[in-house]
């Protein structure tokens, strides 16, 4: 069966309400994250519950200003003292870790915004970096805690909650 008839493209260039019916309301904000222009958050609200998607973005006041009051917020994380390690493995190491740290969010700042915006669940997902065995799932979780005081998990692939 041909897709062509399924799929409605809706291209987006700002934020606002992407779609509504009758189960879900589904509105995005602008996230930064160059060369990603335009890069989106998304926020997915149901009768019973709300779930905010930070997408991939270095910290950002329109994610807290979507995520108001949701009951979860998956935000992708950076764990600093890490980076110098994911960095030590390229040539361009110094302009790789420059980068990273100016279009990630901090796991830390992940834990601010989601206390800025009042969320029940911090959820940290797209973990740089992710195969770092030196992390732990213990540092994840202590350095968003740090700044919320709601409920952190570390994603996982296939995690459900």
């Amino acid at each position: 069966m041909p897709l062509a008839p399924l799929v409605h493209v809706h291209e987006l260039r700002e934020g606002g309400l992407v779609m509504k019916d009758d189960n879900v309301k589904v509105t995005a904000a602008l996230v930064d994250h160059p060369p990603v222009v335009p890069a989106f958050a998304y926020r997915f609200d149901a009768a019973d519950r709300s779930i905010v998607i930070s997408g991939d973005t270095a910290r950002s006041d329109n994610v807290v200003g979507l995520a108001q009051g949701a009951d979860v917020l998956v935000h992708s994380a950076l764990y600093v003292p890490a980076v110098d390690r994911l960095v030590a493995r390229v040539p361009n190491a110094a302009r790789l870790k420059q980068s990273i740290i100016a279009h990630q969010t901090s796991a830390e700042d992940a834990g601010r915004v989601a206390e800025a915006a009042g969320v029940k669940t911090l959820v940290l997902s797209h973990l740089v970096p992710a195969d770092d065995p030196e992390v732990t799932e213990q540092m994840w979780t202590d350095a968003a805690r740090a700044h919320f005081r709601g409920r952190v998990i570390v994603g996982k692939d296939l995690l459900v909650i």
